[in-house]
């Protein structure tokens, strides 16, 4: 016999008649909500947790990979400041040079005038 809605009817009045309706409420209340094929086994259970375990075992295979991505991508960064470095230091020897040149023609210059005047 299955069960749905109207045979638990028919229990609890049934049950209301011979325990009174407190009784028969917490009675009910202990009653799977529709069927046993709505209650988890055991079964079940253990392929949820073997479901989970492989997602689980996924999910660290994807964290490793990704690890190791940030790992190569760190590399490249200190890479790219060594080559970065590199290159600011000649751009600023470069300025610095081109400084002191403009800076010793501006004195020559600035003698120069003085000794026409």
């Amino acid at each position: 016999m299955a069960v749905n809605e109207r045979t638990r009817h028919d229990l609890y009045v049934g049950l209301e008649e011979l325990l009174g309706v407190e009784r028969t409420s917490v009675l009910m209340e202990h009653l799977p909500p529709v069927g046993w094929a709505d209650v988890a086994t055991r079964r079940d259970l253990a392929a949820l947790g073997a479901e989970l375990r492989g997602e689980i075992a996924e999910l660290r295979g994807e964290i490793a990979e990704l690890r190791g991505e940030m790992v190569g991508m760190r590399g490249e960064m200190v890479g790219m400041r060594g080559e970065f470095g590199l290159e600011l230091a000649k751009a600023v020897r470069t300025v610095v040079f081109a400084n002191l040149t403009i800076a010793f023609a501006a004195v020559g210059l600035a003698f120069g005038a003085a000794q026409l005047t």
